[in-house]
């Protein structure tokens, strides 16, 4: 039973690697690239496009974290 414990922890710890990592490349992407003024997707680097996804995915993660952390807790 432990063992099978560790595998779910384990795979739900790799679940929220996963997320963050793909809003993490998401993030880039927003950072990188934007409209241009004829609204085609052009090169166009905002720093702050790029920080609300990336603050946006964090908030998801660290929340999730905390709930996880909490149920654990006695």
């Amino acid at each position: 039973m432990k063992q099978e414990q560790a595998n779910r922890r384990r795979l739900l710890y790799g679940v929220m690697l996963a997320v963050l990592i793909w809003g993490s490349v998401l993030s880039l992407g927003a950072f990188l690239f934007g409209t241009g003024p004829d609204g085609l997707v052009t090169f166009a680097p905002s720093v702050t496009r790029g920080a609300i996804v990336f603050s946006c995915v964090a908030f998801f993660v660290g929340g999730w974290a905390l709930l996880v952390r909490q149920q654990r807790t006695p």
